[in-house]
């Protein structure tokens, strides 16, 4: 386990209680956990004789293991050193990190860095989550299986963020009034990231070339005031954002995403739709809870990332993912594990 914010205590929580898993140690910058047990500071009853290191190299060296669970950051600016590091000593990896999730033009070289050093060491690399990763593209793309032509494929995903994690309340920028959320949109620090690397993937996947992607970002204002557990959000304040992307193909547009994330929003849900033949309309009541099914598709995909050629994979290239299964971990070959 390397990180170990909300999204990696939530992985090793899973895994700790996955037949078939074994956690064998943890990494995390902060000295507030560094030197701890993994149990206290997963809030276990009792510790599990695991400490926590300071950093991943002095882990590596005290550690043997098949896979390391990466998430640290979203930018494969800041996570690539970590992933190669983890790469050169043998590990598989699977990261949460949403720039990892698919090549899109901007980091293309990263990700071939990446893939040649993977294969080197004939281990595999995987980025996935539930956004990006699976509601936004990957779902959609599984949808489009009946479809003998596909036109266009449009999701929109909305998340009352109330109840989400405090770093991805600030990172929508729930709270801020509006000077103070376009200095953070200037800046880069408000935004989700990876709705450009659900339209490629999605366009990668049906076989299309994009002329251009477009990405746009507005607040979504609060109509009162509006609590969470973590913040006050006056009226009139930002309450998150609606974030869309926009690929198109031959002049015309071909996919459309629509990210609904703030607080309070109403009606959340998962809503695709493929215009094809035959057209496909689905909607998921409530939407796929976000942190608590980023955590489980990250170790849903241990085996598949195991059992994959070497290389850096995306969740286009991995075999139909699904609900753990210990006897598919068992039942891997000796050499790929």
């Amino acid at each position: 386990m390397c990180g170990l914010g909300p999204i990696g205590q939530g992985v090793a929580r899973i895994a700790l209680q996955t037949e078939g898993l074994r956690v064998v140690g943890a990494a995390d910058l902060s000295p507030e956990k560094a030197g701890k047990d993994l149990g206290v500071v997963l809030g276990l009853p009792k510790k599990l004789r695991i400490k926590i290191q300071g950093d991943v190299g002095r882990l590596l060296r005290k550690t043997k293991a098949e896979v390391a669970v990466l998430s640290t950051t979203s930018s494969i600016r800041d996570v690539k050193a970590q992933a190669a590091l983890l790469i050169q000593k043998g590990l598989h990896v699977v990261t949460t990190c949403e720039e990892m999730s698919f090549p899109t033009p901007a980091h293309q070289a990263a990700f071939r860095d990446l893939d040649k050093l993977a294969r080197k060491r004939k281990v595999s690399l995987l980025g996935t989550g539930v956004n990006p990763g699976y509601a936004m593209d990957a779902l959609a793309l599984m949808l489009t299986a009946p479809c003998a032509q596909v036109n266009r494929v449009s999701v929109t995903r909305v998340v009352d963020a109330a109840t989400r994690r405090l770093p991805l309340q600030r990172k929508i920028g729930a709270g801020l009034n509006l000077n103070q959320f376009r200095r953070a949109q200037t800046e880069g620090s408000v935004r989700h990231v990876g709705l450009p690397e659900s339209v490629y993937m999605i366009a990668a996947g049906l076989g299309w070339k994009m002329d251009k992607v477009e990405e746009n970002l507005e607040p979504a204002i609060a109509p009162r005031d509006l609590d969470t557990e973590y913040l006050r959000i006056p009226a009139g304040a930002a309450a998150g954002i609606k974030q869309s992307a926009r690929g198109y193909r031959k002049g015309e547009l071909a996919i459309s995403l629509d990210l609904q994330m703030y607080v309070g929003a109403e009606s959340p849900r998962d809503h695709v739709l493929i215009d094809g033949s035959p057209p496909i309309d689905m909607t998921i009541a409530g939407g796929v809870a976000g942190d608590t099914a980023t955590a489980a598709i990250t170790v849903n995909a241990i085996p598949k990332v195991l059992a994959a050629p070497a290389g850096v994979l995306t969740m286009r290239d991995i075999p139909l993912l699904h609900s753990f299964n210990p006897l598919e971990a068992k039942t891997l070959p000796k050499k790929k594990r």
